[in-house]
């Protein structure tokens, strides 16, 4: 019995880390069946629920996932007493769920709980706390205004248990560095690496970073931008991004795009790429100041590398917007959400699923506007996908997009989908953003 909840355990992380969400859920209700015979309190049956309900949760399976984050509360509450840290994740986890689901007398109370113990326990300034708190406020928000607008709930609030990040001290300074020939370092540093990719590969990410953490060490040896090191550096956020160790892994990422800009110049690919990491590890950490910036970079030279119309820029377009909603900047979100939904209906088609999470991304917005009948045309566009029929609504560019006019209507420059000229400075009103 042991060694099937472990098998099956096994598969289902493996699953879930390479982000085949339905798969692995299949996987963890196994390993619940099998973890009925350890007891009600058990670990592996509480480790079992927990990865379960974040499967739900990005399967958008809020229903199903609810009984078993009650559960959980339950289960934690038992093991470590109500004023654990863990115990305050699966309040938060269970308070997120009834937010999504509409229920935010439910959620307020528990939430609030939640953000006591997390704030007393983590400190105010901690990512989880700022970001629980940021929730908890939209859902007063909306009960005094007798729910007007919707929370506002990103994914990556789901927190798993025993991996709260704390804030390292301001004045701790690195470890001395044992300075090697390239030769020695070389002999060290390839074994430390290969090990250090199996161990991802498997899911081990503790190994991974022990691993990695060696490597690094010794990739300092060939210099701040030679491959070696950012390739190690790389593979560490990684395995501690895995860990929800997101701020960890942000300082290495800031160290590997400063590599990349000195190596390929600012408009490269490459840099695109580190600039793109780099803005989805501080969307994590709750820095969403800094995460737009960068995204707004990748963009930029995306853009100028394969045209404004290529994927990539649609996909850090639907970043940009993502990250101006968070902060309540609706104006440049709908912008965004505007070029970024061009770009997929042109390239991708209306019923590819991109296109369709973008139009339902955009009707939460219209939403947050209080423009009902506008989200209610988009969402209509998406309801067949959120269902499983899939049956997209034919919309005509003018009924859905509101585009602007081809080129600025003050001095003629070509817009391209803008709706701000960037030679004038005059801005493109629409039916659409005139609202805002």
């Amino acid at each position: 019995m042991k060694d099937r909840w472990q098998g099956y355990k096994n598969s289902a992380e493996k699953a879930q880390s390479e982000g085949n969400y339905e798969y692995a859920e299949n996987l963890w209700y196994a390993a619940l069946e099998e973890s009925k015979e350890f007891g009600p309190t058990d670990r592996r049956r509480a480790l079992s629920l927990e990865r379960l309900c974040e499967c739900l949760w990005y399967q958008e399976k809020f229903t199903d996932a609810e009984p078993m984050a009650q559960e959980l509360v339950v289960i934690y509450s038992q093991v470590f007493g109500p004023e654990h840290v863990d115990v305050a994740g699966m309040q938060a986890n269970l308070g997120l769920l009834y937010v999504v689901m509409n229920h935010e007398e439910k959620a307020q109370p528990i939430l609030k709980q939640a953000l006591e113990t997390k704030k007393r326990i983590l400190g105010p300034a901690h990512p989880d706390v700022l970001r629980l708190s940021a929730t908890y406020d939209d859902v007063v928000r909306k009960l005094k205004s007798k729910g007007a607008a919707p929370a506002v709930v990103a994914a990556r609030l789901w927190s798993k248990t025993g991996r709260f990040e704390a804030l390292p001290p301001r004045d701790a300074a690195p470890p001395p560095i044992k300075l090697l020939s390239s030769d020695e370092a070389m002999t060290l540093w390839q074994p430390l690496y290969e090990s250090a990719t199996e161990a991802l590969t498997a899911g081990d990410w503790s190994a991974a970073e022990s691993f990695l953490t060696k490597a690094s060490d010794l990739a300092q040896s060939f210099g701040e931008s030679d491959h070696r090191l950012t390739l190690s550096l790389e593979a560490l956020a990684k395995a501690l991004n895995y860990q929800d160790r997101h701020q960890q892994a942000a300082k290495l990422l800031e160290r590997v795009h400063e590599a990349k800009l000195r190596v390929f110049g600012p408009d490269s690919g490459m840099v695109a790429d580190s600039a793109n990491t780099l803005a989805r590890c501080f969307y994590y950490c709750g820095n969403f100041a800094a995460a737009e910036k960068a995204a707004l970079n990748s963009c930029r030279i995306y853009e100028k590398l394969y045209g404004p119309e290529d994927l990539a820029v649609a996909a850090c377009l639907g970043n940009i917007a993502m990250l101006y909603y968070m902060n309540k900047n609706m104006y440049e979100a709908e912008n965004a959400y505007q070029r970024c939904l061009i770009i997929r209906r042109k390239v991708q088609g209306d019923n590819h699923a991109d296109t369709v999470k973008v139009l339902q991304n955009y009707a939460n917005l219209l939403r947050q506007t209080h423009r009902e009948a506008e989200a209610a045309h988009l969402q209509a566009c998406a309801t067949g996908f959120v269902t499983g029929s899939w049956q997209a609504i034919e919309i005509s560019d003018a009924e859905l997009l509101n585009h602007p006019p081809d080129s600025c209507l003050k001095c003629g420059k070509a817009l391209e989908g803008y709706y701000r000229c960037d030679q004038c400075g005059t801005e493109v009103v629409t039916n659409s953003s005139s609202a805002v």
